[in-house]
C-alpha cells in the first residue's frame, strides 16, 4: 500500500469512526485496548523514561496519533524541541489539540520520506507507523540521515502474524500487509549505522483467551527480556 493511500484512509475514517475522540477509541474503549495502553506505557517507561542518563534536546516523532506517547516524553523533557510528522491532516489536528498545553512542539503535515529539517535529532520515536511504508530500506535510511551520530530511538511496530492468522482462519487486509520481521528491521538499522539495538515485546496478545488479565500477565513475564521464540508468538 502506498503512503498516499494511508493518508486518504486516515483522513476519511478518523472523522467517521472516532467521533471526535480518537485517543479514547484507540486506547480506552474496551478492556483489551486499555490493556494494550498499559503494556505500551510500561514498556516505554522501563526502556527509556526510567533511564536517568538519557538526555533529549531535539525529538523527532513519526505518526504521533493523538500524542498519547508524546506526552510521556514531553513531561520528562519539557524543555526539549519536539518535531512531529504525520501525513494525515486529520491525525495532525488531533495531535495539536491533545498537546496544546505543551510548549516547543512543531507539527509537520508531510510524507515522512519528503520531510526536511535543518537540524539533526538526538532522539527518534515512532509507534505503529513504519508498517505503512512500502520500502522499509528507504525509510530506515531516511530516519538514520535525520539523526545525530550518538542519537537514541524507540520504534514500536507490529510483528507479522500471517501464518498464525491463516491457522486461525483470519485474513489480513492490504492495510496491514506491510509489517516487517524484527530481525529484518534490525539488520536495516545496523546497515545504516545504528548500534546497540535491542528487540523487546511491547504488547502481548493471547488470541485464544482474549483476556486483558492474561495479556498483561504475559507482558509482565517477558517485557524486560529480549524477544524470543515464545514471546514473539504472542507479541503484537
Amino acid at each position: 500500500m502506498k503512503t498516499e493511500d494511508v493518508k486518504k484512509i486516515y483522513n476519511r475514517i478518523i472523522p467517521e469512526k472516532c467521533k471526535g475522540d480518537y485517543e479514547y477509541n484507540r486506547w480506552f474503549k474496551n478492556p483489551i485496548l486499555k490493556a494494550g495502553y498499559d503494556m505500551t506505557k510500561r514498556s516505554i517507561e522501563y526502556s527509556l523514561l526510567e533511564n536517568n542518563d538519557l538526555e533529549i534536546k531535539n525529538y523527532l516523532e513519526l505518526g504521533p496519533g493523538a500524542g498519547t506517547w508524546t506526552k510521556l516524553f514531553k513531561e520528562k523533557y519539557p524543555d526539549a524541541d519536539f518535531d512531529l510528522v504525520d501525513i494525515s491532516a486529520e491525525m495532525l489536528n488531533i495531535s495539536k489539540e491533545s498537546l496544546r498545553q505543551y510548549k516547543n512542539i512543531n507539527f509537520f503535515e508531510s510524507d515522512f520520506l519528503e520531510f526536511q529539517s535543518q537540524k539533526k535529532y538526538d532522539f527518534f520515536f515512532s509507534s505503529r507507523a513504519i508498517e505503512y511504508f512500502p520500502d522499509k530500506k528507504v525509510l530506515v535510511k531516511k530516519i538514520a540521515n535525520l539523526l545525530q551520530s550518538n542519537a537514541n530511538g524507540f520504534i514500536i511496530t507490529k510483528t507479522p502474524k500471517y501464518l498464525r492468522r491463516r491457522i486461525l482462519g483470519q485474513s489480513t487486509s492490504d492495510f496491514h500487509k506491510g509489517q516487517i520481521e524484527p530481525k529484518q528491521l534490525k539488520e536495516m538499522l545496523k546497515f545504516n549505522g545504528c548500534t546497540n539495538i535491542g528487540i523487546y515485546p511491547v504488547v502481548m496478545n493471547i488470541p485464544a483467551l482474549r483476556s486483558p488479565f492474561f495479556n498483561k500477565l504475559a507482558h509482565r513475564v517477558f517485557y524486560k527480556h529480549h524477544l524470543n521464540f515464545i514471546s514473539k508468538f504472542f507479541a503484537e
